[in-house]
């Protein structure tokens, strides 16, 4: 009875989609924009409104680079930040260029992608998905970087065709 009585009072303090929802760092899918906005100024000195043309309809979102001072998670540095909101004012996609080209100390930081799987015909991407959205990562050697996105669902359903038509574009010039 006290069992049952304790997982009730757990269930109600704790709602299991709280457990469940992405986030990196300060960030988490869902957060406010003006709450999101006031931690890129706090550690970047310009964002920028950028528009991602790579997507059948161009999709605006906001951009900060090169902090004013060392911004990290816990001991990794972020160089770039990449805000995507919903009509609702709500992030539902983020990326983050951490300055390191090895993923397995931002692994230790971010959880989740140790379940990311390395994607098929690809120049290394990881991929995780799950019933809150998506997860990916990848290496870029030249920039020096370790690109990790989180996305919502609904995000993450104009991402798949996306990644797959860059993917086929990039073994066509092979």
């Amino acid at each position: 009875m006290r069992t049952s009585w304790l997982w009730l009072i757990c269930c109600a303090l704790f709602p299991l989609n709280s457990w469940a929802q992405l986030g990196i760092g300060d960030f988490t899918l869902g957060m406010p924009r003006q709450q999101v906005m006031d931690i890129l100024h706090r550690h970047f000195p310009s964002v920028e409104l950028e528009h991602n043309l790579s997507y059948p309809v161009p999709m605006p979102y906001y951009r900060a680079r090169e902090p004013s001072r060392p911004y990290l998670l816990k001991d990794v540095p972020i160089h770039t930040v990449a805000a995507y909101f919903d009509e609702a004012d709500r992030l539902k996609q983020l990326s983050i260029n951490f300055d390191i080209t090895d993923p397995e100390r931002i692994k230790a930081l971010i959880p989740l992608m140790h379940e990311a799987r390395l994607a098929p015909d690809t120049q290394g991407r990881h991929e995780l998905f799950n019933s809150d959205g998506e997860l990916t990562y990848y290496v870029s050697q030249p920039y020096g970087w370790t690109v990790v996105e989180i996305a919502d669902r609904a995000a993450s359903k104009v991402n798949i065709p996306m990644r797959a038509h860059v993917d086929q574009q990039v073994r066509a010039f092979k």
